[in-house]
């Protein structure tokens, strides 16, 4: 897995960011010649091209960099991260659409269902209004989207608002990913704000995952211990998708029936929150 910041800029400042906004606002953008030796580098029978940022659509040679990576590696399934805002003009969405994707996805996070709840979390004003837009545009071009939300003590109650409000206002997506938070950077600074339990959130998520599931959106739950989800979830919730040297087990995991499918803990959760909440699946699963 290979993935690769193009620039630290960002037009939100979301409170649950794992990058601390006032730290990285200066940093330079990741030089293009850089990024394009990661790329000469990528194997393209086991990786993949990760594209974040920051917001990546903010770097003025994203395209230069899509049409490089397309020259060297055509095949390789290539995920971008973005808050979806540029998209909200048409003739980027357009011109982005005209580039050589290949197998590309881009991945947006939606916090809530109102402007309310998603504007407070981005500290941007305005932001639910162009990554709504941006989203269906994406959609109009007919450009892979993956909607996701990053669960918070601000948003966890709307969940089963946010899955009707995607069913009814994105026809076409690939799918839906729920994302407990790590608590790094902004969501470090704001932990008291954001830190919800596993047990206080899941059954909002589970009722969610109902709603987009029975609507035929393929649904996914990122950092979700298996142990903690109903057994019809557990599907959906299996395999690490980060790093290892960010997660954890809790001692009592050893004994779990399930522990090579489990995504683990985030070690930052289990930190703050502790991991007494965790109970090994046994043999009746």
């Amino acid at each position: 897995m290979t993935d690769w910041p193009m620039t630290f800029k960002c037009n939100n400042n979301c409170i649950s960011c794992i990058l601390d906004r006032k730290m990285t606002s200066d940093i330079p953008d990741p030089p293009l010649k850089q990024i394009k030796k990661i790329i000469d580098s990528l194997d393209e029978e086991k990786d993949y091209f990760g594209i974040s940022g920051g917001e990546p659509t903010l770097r003025r040679e994203l395209s230069d960099v899509i049409k490089y990576l397309r020259e060297k590696k055509p095949n390789i399934y290539t995920f971008m991260v973005s808050n979806g805002r540029m998209f909200a003009y048409r003739d980027y969405t357009k011109k982005f659409s005209e580039l050589p994707l290949g197998d590309f996805m881009v991945g947006i996070t939606l916090y809530g269902s109102t402007p309310e709840i998603h504007d407070k979390i981005t500290m941007a004003k305005g932001s639910f209004e162009q990554t709504v837009k941006g989203i269906k545009n994406l959609l109009d071009f007919n450009i892979r989207v993956e909607v996701r939300t990053i669960i918070s003590k601000m948003n966890y109650k709307d969940m089963e608002n946010l899955a009707k409000f995607v069913t009814e206002n994105f026809k076409g997506i690939e799918r839906f990913v729920f994302v407990n938070m790590k608590i790094t950077g902004n969501a470090y600074k704001n932990r008291d704000k954001l830190i919800i339990k596993y047990t206080d959130l899941i059954p909002y998520v589970e009722k969610a995952t109902d709603i987009l599931l029975n609507a035929g959106i393929k649904t996914r739950l990122y950092h979700f211990p298996l142990c903690m989800l109903d057994a019809k979830y557990i599907d959906f919730a299996t395999g690490v998708t980060k790093e290892l040297e960010e997660l954890k087990f809790a001692p009592q995991c050893e004994s779990c029936k399930l522990k090579e499918e489990c995504p683990m803990i985030w070690k930052t959760y289990a930190f703050f929150v502790g991991t007494d909440e965790f109970k090994p699946i046994g043999d009746e699963y």
